[in-house]
């Protein structure tokens, strides 16, 4: 086993001591920056993500599943081809129509509900600009 010097492993110590408030302060302006996650690229994988997370909470009949579920797989059919190159107006049209249906007939906590007003507004946003608005 390897022992330090007691004058270094002291050293050591004042140094980590030193770096501690500001290693805190990094932590509180960027909450992420230890978790790294990759951030969406678009405002269709955003609202992927966010809808996932809303309805883990919020999911309380079948039918509430069935309409998050819905407008998954409208975003996520419309990001693939987004990522092929295509703007699919109809399945992004599709999309918008079925969080609007999320956010009319489902049972939502007040801050999923503000969380999905968000990025419907986002997405419409994004289609009456065809994809070319940078957020």
């Amino acid at each position: 086993m390897f022992k330090l010097p007691l004058g270094s492993a002291i050293r050591m110590g004042a140094v980590a001591f030193a770096l501690l408030p500001g290693w805190q302060v990094l932590q509180a302006q960027y909450p992420q920056a230890g978790n790294y996650q990759r951030q969406p690229a678009s405002p269709a994988d955003r609202t992927i993500e966010d809808i996932r997370q809303v309805a883990q909470r919020n999911a309380f009949s079948h039918f509430d599943r069935d309409r998050y579920d819905h407008a998954i797989e409208h975003l996520s059919q419309f990001s693939n081809k987004l990522y092929g190159g295509r703007f699919d107006h109809g399945k992004l049209d599709r999309s918008i129509d079925d969080l609007r249906n999320v956010l009319q007939r489902n049972r939502i906590d007040p801050r999923g509900r503000e969380i999905l007003t968000t990025d419907l507004n986002e997405l419409l946003r994004y289609r009456s600009s065809y994809g070319g608005y940078h957020y």
